[in-house]
């Protein structure tokens, strides 16, 4: 007898790109192809227009007009509505390193899941609660290794996520790494220099949107040639990546890093430090991982990288193969096998 559709809802503080906010529009998508009802309620109840999503979309203000089987959140600043609400189980998500309080850690009637193992480890050293595993995640269908093989390139691409704004994402400080890697590469191997004035192109991507509604490209210089791509539609964002030779993240805290994953899922090889990547990264395998947050350390990094082309491709099939497991599918299922533990134990 097959199992019982159920309802679904998350409560959001908006439906754009940052703050986590893909995470439930994946998983609603992924929960409805199976044939559950999936509801976001975020302050103006406006539907996303970055992300198709294919459930209902209601203002915040109705979260208490009906009673759902599940209803999720990640934001510490919907605790009140999302404690008012009406649901038979209640699933706070735990998506950043700045873990939730005590009262939401230790809450008796709600059940944590965490986006990574650093993080579900983190809550229980600090609160003694076993969070469940709901780590992940990257959507496949979208960001994979390009049909037709890249062509040859005298320039040597480098990407990086274009935070300016924030400097926890450490956007400034992989420039300075990539401006520096340029120079010395330069200078050791002028056979990089070869026909081209730049051998070495830096390409960044960042979203102006709410949250982050200031244009970064007007403030933005660099000694490098570089493009600065904003506001990209996601299957050309996938295409970015995929015309990059390695991508570079300095992230500083993160519970899940979006970016590493999508990279690796596209076929880039990733250097990038442990925030948000202990499930992604086996160091030297996966990806080139960079202990020590400095510029200094990144341009090194790039040095290494850039120079062992073999080292590249193990690090581009290797990733590509291991993040196949983090798929957004694959989060869904553990959402839906928590909920229906917690259904049952109702009972």
């Amino acid at each position: 007898m097959p199992e019982p559709r159920l309802d679904f809802a998350a409560a959001l503080p908006h439906v754009g790109v940052f703050g986590g906010v893909r995470r439930f529009l994946e998983i609603g998508n992924q929960l409805i192809a199976r044939g559950h009802s999936f509801t976001l309620y975020h302050p103006d109840g406006s539907a996303p227009q970055w992300l198709p999503f294919h459930g209902r979309v209601c203002a915040l203000a109705d979260l208490g007009a009906a009673r759902h089987d599940v209803l999720m959140t990640a934001d510490p600043s919907l605790r009140q509505p999302f404690e008012a609400a009406r649901a038979n189980v209640k699933l706070f998500y735990c998506v950043h390193k700045n873990l939730p309080e005590r009262d939401i850690a230790t809450h008796p009637n709600w059940t944590l899941l965490a986006n990574s193992s650093a993080l579900r480890e983190r809550l229980w050293r600090r609160y003694r609660v076993r969070a469940e595993d709901a780590i992940g995640g990257v959507n496949l269908e979208m960001f994979h290794p390009p049909t037709a093989p890249r062509g040859s390139n005298d320039v040597f691409r480098v990407l990086v996520y274009g935070r300016l704004s924030r400097p926890g994402k450490g956007s400034t400080m992989a420039v300075r790494a990539v401006e520096s890697f340029a120079r010395s590469m330069a200078q050791r191997s002028p056979a990089w220099a070869g026909s081209v004035a730049h051998p070495v192109k830096l390409v960044l991507f960042d979203h102006v949107g709410l949250g982050n509604e200031r244009d970064p490209r007007p403030d933005f210089t660099s000694d490098l040639p570089h493009e600065f791509h904003v506001n990209l539609p996601q299957p050309e964002l996938a295409h970015l990546y995929a015309s990059c030779d390695v991508y570079l993240s300095a992230e500083r805290r993160a519970g899940w890093n979006n970016t590493v994953a999508e990279a690796m899922a596209t076929g880039v090889p990733v250097i990038c430090t442990r925030a948000g990547t202990a499930d992604l990264v086996v160091p030297g395998e996966t990806a080139w991982l960079v202990r020590w947050r400095h510029a200094w350390f990144f341009a090194r990094a790039l040095q290494r990288v850039a120079r062992d082309q073999r080292l590249r491709e193990h690090l581009r099939r290797t990733a590509l193969r291991h993040v196949q497991s983090f798929s957004w599918g694959r989060v869904a299922d553990r959402v839906e096998h928590v909920a229906r533990e917690r259904l049952l134990a109702r009972v």
